[in-house]
């Protein structure tokens, strides 16, 4: 299970916790984590004249470069401590695990990383006692989140009446039922929000509603039935298995920016367990 609290200047790679506080693990220099991320741009020539054009500017992946000192205590040696750091910091083939830490000011948060490095030089001080070790994580995603997971449930139907006139026309304009709900990302940086429906329900329909855009899915859920869609990996998948086939044309990807956002729930056929619940992390860059 990922911590839940770290004193400052203290990091958990997948629970194993190292720095801060009287920790054996000291670091010297955390590099990468408070930069901004590589900038992926798209510029162009102009041609026979001078300047560029201008193109979008994208963040690539983040390396944050750790170096830290060990020492023995009363009960261990340095180098059972750098023995017990190398099993817990080390390479793995696929994915990534993660990486939480705790600075002044801030809330416990957390990246996704990968070890791409490990440097450790046998010298005078490594015989001594002081042992100095440098590791490199490369996370693919650049942005860093809150670690607190923010859920809220699509639901609580608002009944818009209308408004009415001192004429009579053959329809009440504005009637309806929606379930709308306050989401916000107390971040600087856009977000990217999960949505989970639980069936019953046919067509789910999700509506952001700053911007209008939509996500919909033609598809008759059952009561069984699990719906996840996330929109950072822009994926759809029904009972775990992907079935991004089921979203139709005219839906759009949509992030959660810093501030307030809105969502709207709708489908019909609903029943007994029907559920929409959006999940988020406030994030940073």
């Amino acid at each position: 299970m990922p911590v839940t609290s770290l004193v400052n200047y203290r990091f958990a790679f997948n629970d194993f916790e190292f720095g801060g506080g009287s920790s054996v693990y000291q670091l010297l220099t955390v590099d990468g984590l408070e930069d901004l991320p590589v900038i992926r741009v798209q510029d162009d020539n102009r041609g026979y004249t001078d300047g560029m054009w201008t193109g979008r500017d994208f963040l690539s992946g983040r390396t944050i470069t750790m170096t830290m000192t060990i020492r023995g205590d009363s009960n261990f040696s340095p180098q059972y401590y750098l023995n017990l750091l190398q099993q817990n910091l080390k390479p793995q083939t696929a994915g990534t695990g993660l990486l939480q830490f705790q600075l002044p000011g801030n809330n416990l948060q957390r990246v996704n990383a990968r070890v791409r490095r490990r440097a450790i030089q046998i010298n005078t001080n490594y015989s001594s006692g002081l042992i100095t070790a440098m590791y490199e994580f490369f996370c693919p995603d650049p942005l860093i989140y809150d670690d607190t997971l923010n859920q809220v449930q699509l639901f609580g139907t608002q009944t818009i009446t209308g408004r009415t006139y001192n004429r009579v026309y053959n329809m009440l304009y504005g009637t309806g039922t929606q379930t709308l709900q306050l989401c916000e990302n107390i971040g600087w940086a856009d977000t990217y929000p999960v949505f989970t429906i639980l069936g019953p329900g046919t067509n789910p329909l999700i509506t952001e509603i700053n911007t209008g855009n939509v996500l919909s899915i033609v598809y008759p859920l059952q009561a069984s039935d699990v719906l996840v869609i996330d929109t950072n990996l822009r994926s759809v998948t029904l009972n775990g298995v992907n079935r991004r086939s089921l979203l139709t044309n005219n839906s759009t990807w949509f992030s959660m920016p810093p501030g307030n956002n809105y969502y709207q729930f709708n489908a019909s056929a609903t029943g007994t367990g029907t559920s929409c619940v959006v999940s988020w992390r406030s994030a940073y860059i």
